[in-house]
């Protein structure tokens, strides 16, 4: 995605400063000249504007403005010379890059400049689309967002979890908000990572008849990393300014009158001490905590208000506090429109999607399916991207992808436990059916995350390696659940077919390890790759060409070998660790590789030896210990069980040996590693 930035200026402080054609602002575009603006209207003629867009003057005159307000936008931009030149430039470049989308960041320092509903503007004369709405045009897709000069880029740390916090507020006489819709949503789009019943706490709180003290608590004793408010905006005055506030409940008095919250006060309760932030390290930001993300459905929250005194929106508010991403609404939201928004947001959001690319779509959503509000052009985000954005994608999409999978395997290994071990006799009924279609729907969950696990490859090449050993990972997963479903089946045409399935599967993984290898030439792809070579050898299932030209395994071993060693002898500490990992596989295998069986008996031993070299250098609960023990307890209760499988008695006395070393225990926090 490419970027451009377009940052408007003026004299003096932010607020108290009427719009006029007298005042000058300066508009800065990448590194264009400096260019001077003066904008062609009175203060109260934009204040009549917004008032027919928040739909106070009928629709007639909300019509029109739509429109006339378009024309005078696009006017005001495209008296932006580098701002043309860009985007021209740019459009061309972002297509080439692939999702085609122009980021334009709008950095504003004028509150008067905040009312402009920028996001409603035609695309400008001489820029791609020219005439037609900027952020619906496809020609050259664009997001806007908006931002303040006093946010840092480098707090952001993208969340690759999810914790989200759900507010609802409906106060007495106030119209009933789409609680039970939004919820719905919610739980749908976060159901890939539930997995067992009573998990849904660990990913998703709520927080009904929602005080502005409840809000506080809950931030104070959990660090969320989404939150999504639900609940009416409404006028309030503060002092001689009216601002936009939201409803929310009176703490110990839910059903009382409302108490109208500012969003500096929000963001005093969402922003909380005493945990780290989400925001990530740096500054005082350091000292709070906070989330990423956060949603506002409800009516104004992007709104400015008056001008006169010190302050903004709440969406301003929000972000000028510390918070990267805010997405909000600067006119009346539908509740249709509260809902396509929550439901298209968090679909991407929770997958680690880019934000920039869901609002595009968004908003061509709520045009095409709300025609009779303009609740597309009402959309306003502010955020602040750090540079390194896009590889911060790669890991939270990478990672939310893992976590989906191993939830769905999970599932499944959980649904094939039910199953009984020993097959029934022809007269006993059938396995149920509904463990059978809980089976199915797990593994249509594993085969759609392991599509986007595909697709991110797709986007961010250089993770090309990790995905595709994931992608390994999932594989040799999926075949010992193949291996439990046919000890499990009665039906012997079933039992072949997962035979099947399981071979296909160890295939699989055996090819994506070797294209890990020739990506990345290191020890522990080499190792899973021999791993399997012996496990499909021992069963019968290699072709003629398995120990073909680069594919020699005594080559390949020996390769490994080396390197692990030089690793566990001079590498970081981590590194260290693992290639003992590596070692402890390689001599295990030695046994079944061609060419090393004669080099003499000892192999246990020396596996054993790098084993409590891995116990002495890791701590209790490791996950590398955890990690090699599972990888090792496999040869003993899986691959050698597998049907026509003969693996070599050294190999087994081996995998014994380290068993007998390596402590069974769970580790003390999981990672979605490759094993």
């Amino acid at each position: 995605m490419r970027t451009l930035t377009l940052e408007l200026l003026r004299h003096g402080p932010a607020h108290n400063q009427l719009l006029s054609p007298l005042t000058p602002y300066l508009a800065l575009c990448e590194n264009h000249p400096a260019v001077t603006l003066q904008l062609p209207m009175e203060h109260n003629q934009l204040l009549h504007r917004l008032g027919a867009l928040s739909y106070r003057l009928g629709e007639g005159s909300r019509g029109f403005q739509l429109h006339d307000t378009a024309r005078l936008l696009a006017d005001i931009l495209g008296g932006i010379p580098g701002l043309t030149a860009d985007m021209n430039r740019q459009a061309g470049g972002a297509a080439a890059a692939g999702d085609g989308i122009t980021h334009l960041r709008l950095v504003l320092s004028a509150s008067e400049l905040a009312l402009l509903p920028f996001e409603l503007t035609l695309s400008p004369p001489g820029c791609p689309a020219e005439g037609q709405p900027l952020l619906l045009q496809s020609l050259s897709p664009v997001c806007i967002t908006r931002e303040t000069r006093r946010v840092a880029e480098t707090q952001l740390v993208w969340p690759d979890e999810t914790r989200l916090l759900f507010v609802v507020a409906s106060p007495a006489g106030a119209e009933p908000v789409p609680a039970l819709a939004h919820l719905l949503a919610l739980r749908q789009r976060i159901e890939p990572w539930v997995g067992r019943a009573g998990r849904l706490g660990r990913h998703l709180t709520v927080l009904s008849h929602a005080s502005l003290e409840d809000i506080e608590a809950a931030c104070a004793a959990s660090a969320f990393t989404h939150v999504h408010i639900l609940a009416h905006g409404c006028e309030y005055r503060d002092g001689y300014d009216t601002r936009f506030g939201l409803m929310l409940h009176r703490a110990g008095d839910p059903e009382g009158a409302a108490d109208i919250v500012s969003g500096e006060r929000l963001a005093s309760a969402l922003r909380t001490p005493g945990r780290p932030s989400q925001a990530g390290a740096g500054g005082s930001a350091a000292r709070l905590g906070g989330p990423a993300v956060v949603t506002l459905a409800s009516c104004n929250s992007g709104a400015v208000g008056s001008i006169a005194g010190v302050g903004a929106s709440i969406a301003h508010a929000l972000h000028q506090a510390g918070i990267p991403l805010v997405i909000a609404s600067q006119f009346p939201l539908s509740f249709g429109g509260s809902v396509r928004m929550v439901e298209a947001l968090y679909d991407g959001l929770l997958w680690g999607e880019d934000p920039r690319s869901l609002l595009v779509e968004l908003r061509r959503k709520l045009h095409a399916q709300f025609p009779d509000t303009h609740d597309w052009a009402s959309l306003t985000a502010y955020s602040s991207l750090p540079a390194d954005f896009d590889t911060q994608l790669a890991q939270a999409q990478i990672q939310r992808a893992m976590a989906s999978i191993d939830v769905a395997l999970d599932i499944a290994d959980e649904v094939v436990a039910r199953l009984p071990r020993e097959a029934p006799p022809a007269a006993a009924a059938d396995t149920p059916a509904e463990l059978m279609q809980a089976l199915d729907n797990a593994l249509a969950r594993v085969r759609a995350a392991k599509q986007r696990l595909q697709d991110t490859m797709a986007r961010h090449n250089a993770q090309r390696a990790r995905i595709l050993g994931l992608l390994a990972s999932t594989e040799k997963r999926e075949a010992a659940l193949s291996h439990e479903r046919r000890l499990r089946t009665p039906d012997g045409g079933q039992q072949a077919q997962h035979e099947a399935d399981l071979w296909a599967s160890l295939d699989r993984a055996r090819a994506l390890y070797f294209s890990c290898y020739a990506l990345e030439h290191t020890p522990y792809w080499t190792t899973q790759y021999l791993s399997l070579t012996t496990v499909l050898r021992s069963g019968g299932r290699l072709g003629g060409g398995a120990e073909g030209p680069g594919r020699d395994s005594a080559a390949l071993w020996t390769s490994a070998e080396v390197q692990a060693l030089h690793d566990a002898a001079s590498g970081a500490a981590q590194a260290r660790v693992w290639a003992l990992g590596n070692l402890i596989e390689l001599y295990l295998l030695a046994p079944a590789v061609p060419g090393l069986a004669e080099r003499g008996a000892g192999w246990a031993e020396m596996a054993a030896t790098q084993a409590r070299a891995m116990v002495d250098g890791t701590a209790e609960g490791a996950f590398e210990r955890f990690s090699t023990r599972r990888q090792v307890q496999r040869y003993l209760d899986w691959y050698a069980a597998l049907p026509g499988t003969t693996l070599p008695p050294q190999l087994l006395e081996a995998a014994a040996a380290v068993l007998a070393v390596l402590p069974a225990q769970a580790p003390a926090a999981w990672n979605y590693g490759t094993g």
